[in-house]
């Protein structure tokens, strides 16, 4: 069991850097940040997937 709410922290930890993220990329449009969020994004879907196995 804490295995998963590791995952679940680790989950909105990375939630709340994207919204941060998202923030910045309405002033600053460089492809940098761009690819930092989609990264983000990835890692969110993986552990998501992963936090449903394990449910």
């Amino acid at each position: 069991m804490s295995k998963l709410k590791e995952l679940i922290k680790k989950h909105k930890k990375i939630e709340t850097e994207i919204k941060k993220l998202t923030k910045v990329r309405l002033n600053d449009r460089a492809s940098s940040s761009w690819n930092e969020l989609r990264m983000l994004k990835k890692e969110k879907l993986f552990l998501k997937d992963r936090i449903n196995f394990l449910r």
